[in-house]
């Protein structure tokens, strides 16, 4: 790896862990009814995809205003890997040590926002997670809660998030890749 890939790598790796880790607080501190608000998360996902295509273009014109797909692709994927395992200890640490009820107290909510779906969309949706009544969603979207805050619930959404932006990252690498000319 060179030297510039590695400098991009950790700037934009560490940048992307603190701009969710500070999104992760800020709601805590304020209002922890926004986790599970759908704005904020695709607020932070589209700050992220910024913040690792703004890494690419920088790569690039540090590079010489130039990078190869293999150079732009890494420069998109090597800081979100970074920012993901980051992300895993800090995760780990705030929902099993500093507060390790705050898993559940979300997965209440989701459940108060679900019976707050229309009738035919509730059945809809514990037909599809395979529950005959309320009681039983109650429990599987607790059950599930919980489990997404454990290592391997961890390992499983950054697994997830690595697959995603990966799709994403194969476009922005083919979009700016600029070779260098053979022959000057």
């Amino acid at each position: 790896m060179s030297p510039l890939l590695k400098k991009i790598t950790v700037q934009f790796g560490i940048l992307s862990t603190l701009l969710s880790v500070l999104y992760v607080l800020t709601v805590y501190i304020i209002d922890e009814t926004m986790f599970t608000s759908q704005w904020g998360g695709m607020a932070v996902l589209f700050a992220t995809l910024v913040l690792f295509v703004l890494g690419v273009l920088q790569f690039k014109k540090q590079n010489g205003g130039f990078a190869t797909f293999r150079e732009a692709f890494s420069a998109f994927m090597l800081p979100f890997i970074l920012a993901t395992l980051m992300g895993l200890a800090f995760n780990l640490t705030f929902y099993n040590v500093i507060d390790g009820e705050l898993a559940g107290r979300n997965g209440e909510r989701q459940y108060d926002m679900m019976l707050e779906m229309p009738e035919e969309q509730l059945d809809g949706v514990m037909k599809f997670m395979g529950v005959a009544s309320t009681d039983d969603l109650h429990d599987k979207i607790i059950e599930q809660a919980m489990l997404t805050k454990t290592f391997t619930g961890q390992l499983k959404g950054g697994g997830m998030g690595i697959a995603f932006f990966a799709l994403i990252a194969l476009v922005v690498a083919a979009v700016t890749k600029k070779n260098r000319p053979e022959f000057e």
